[in-house]
């Protein structure tokens, strides 16, 4: 048995095991399809982007500032997780596919868009909330990412969610 040699070790040996409780839980047909649904709607925002469509469409008044947060919020998460952290991290994916997975461009978006569409829609901030926590975890459900590679994600899309409202509020205001 090797032991950990640093705290970074440490963290590592943590998100393995975490992982492998998720990942190698009980996987049964009806599980692996709702992750593998989850997974796919979650692929480059699609549910996001359309929840914001239905969301902009039942409006009576239309707030075409919206789409510019929803725009905002959607390109930097990718911008920063695909083009920048990702091949600057180059953590390879526990499946062994293609790709890199610090942190999850998945999770990124979906707390990203989370929090763009609770300012909009407040009284379905927990759906959307769940929907992001359940699209993160079957990441890791799949085998496509470590816990680590989701809590970063998370904590980079609340941030970038944040930043996008206070931004395009600095220039709406103007």
């Amino acid at each position: 048995m090797q032991f950990p040699h640093n705290n970074m070790d440490i963290v590592f040996a943590l998100d393995r095991q975490l992982f492998f409780v998720v990942n190698g839980s009980y996987h049964t047909p009806v599980l692996d399809t709702l992750a593998l649904v989850l997974s796919g709607v979650g692929t480059a925002g699609i549910i996001w982007f359309l929840i914001a469509v239905i969301l902009f469409m039942r409006e009576e008044k239309k707030d075409h500032w919206f789409f510019a947060s929803v725009g905002l919020a959607g390109g930097a998460s990718f911008i920063i997780v695909e083009l920048m952290l990702k091949p600057l991290v180059g953590r390879m994916r526990p499946d062994g596919s293609e790709g890199f997975s610090f942190p999850s461009g998945h999770a990124t978006i979906a707390f990203a868009m989370a929090v763009v569409l609770s300012q909009k829609e407040p009284k379905w901030k927990w759906l959307f909330y769940m929907l992001a926590v359940l699209i993160s975890l079957s990441r890791v459900y799949l085998g496509a990412h470590y816990p680590l590679d989701i809590i970063a994600g998370s904590a980079l899309g609340l941030t970038i969610g944040f930043l996008s409202l206070r931004v395009l509020k600095f220039f709406h205001t103007k």
